[in-house]
């Protein structure tokens, strides 16, 4: 029988950046920032704010600014120092550095976390991916997750106008848990990747996994197992989808505004969102 207390995290941090290049240039872009915060930053605070200090941090060997800024020595192009707020967060978690030596794919940067992670519940965070007005994405899923220690996704909810916003992949089919506060759902599919846009029908909406995950250490296991299947990149849709399928897989519907921030547009509507309070 796992734990359910989740006391440590990954946060991938070791990807190209493509889509929002333009933006960033030559600036990592776990480092560009939203509400005048860099997005690992706001990854950092909803983990802290969720209880987990705990926090494993994979980058590429082209990222060594991120591992400099969260041991307080940022570069020059970044910032002079780091801020009171940020030197106390900072110091309040534990940071393990990862290398992913080229960039494989999301689940192929899990797995270097496996001897971190050490047998525990874990949670991974994507740092493009921010709430905003609402609890910490792994806030909102720990209770859910103390009652029933499954793997489990977050997941929002997107209309026709958000479509443009976000990445198309991770689509939700889900079912009802008899008993269960309706915010917790039972995934039946998950979808493939594509690189066609997102597009949802005027007057429908989609679920969507979103921000963050909880997963039991048979993850790893699962990675492992779809190694030998992979081409190019190790890809997480397929390890999730095996998991949905074989293990079981939750979903936690959070409340909140979500925003796909390694999109252009969805990085420019949660800076707008965030000017507008």
């Amino acid at each position: 029988m796992y734990s359910t207390t989740v006391r440590k995290a990954v946060i991938p941090a070791a990807g190209l950046g493509t889509r929002v290049r333009a933006i960033a240039g030559d600036l990592p872009k776990e480092l560009l920032t939203v509400a005048a915060k860099p997005l690992i930053v706001h990854a950092i605070e909803s983990l802290a704010a969720s209880g987990v200090r705990q926090i494993a941090v994979v980058i590429s060997p082209a990222k060594e600014s991120i591992r400099q800024f969260l041991l307080g020595d940022p570069p020059e192009f970044l910032a002079p120092r780091l801020d009171a707020h940020l030197e106390v967060l900072f110091r309040a978690c534990k940071f393990s550095f990862f290398v992913q030596p080229a960039p494989t794919g999301l689940a192929d940067a899990v797995s270097l976390c496996r001897e971190f992670v050490d047998g525990e519940p874990f949670a991974l965070v994507m740092p493009d991916n921010i709430l905003l007005d609402g609890l910490p994405v792994i806030a909102q899923m720990i209770p859910f997750f103390a009652r029933h220690p499954q793997d489990m996704v977050g997941a929002i909810s997107l209309g026709e106008k958000e479509a443009s916003r976000f990445g198309n992949v991770g689509i939700l089919n889900t079912e009802s848990i008899s008993g269960e506060n309706k915010r917790l759902l039972r995934v039946s599919k998950f979808s493939d990747k594509s690189a066609d846009p997102l597009r949802i029908p005027a007057g429908t909406s989609v679920l969507k996994n979103f921000g963050g995950s909880i997963h039991l250490p048979h993850f790893f296991d699962y990675i492992e197992q779809y190694r030998s299947h992979a081409v190019n990149e190790l890809d997480d849709v397929p390890v999730l989808q095996a998991v949905a399928e074989e293990k079981g897989l939750l979903a936690v519907v959070l409340t909140g505004y979500g925003f796909d921030v390694g999109n252009p547009a969805g990085y420019w509507a949660a800076n707008l969102h965030s000017e507008s309070k």
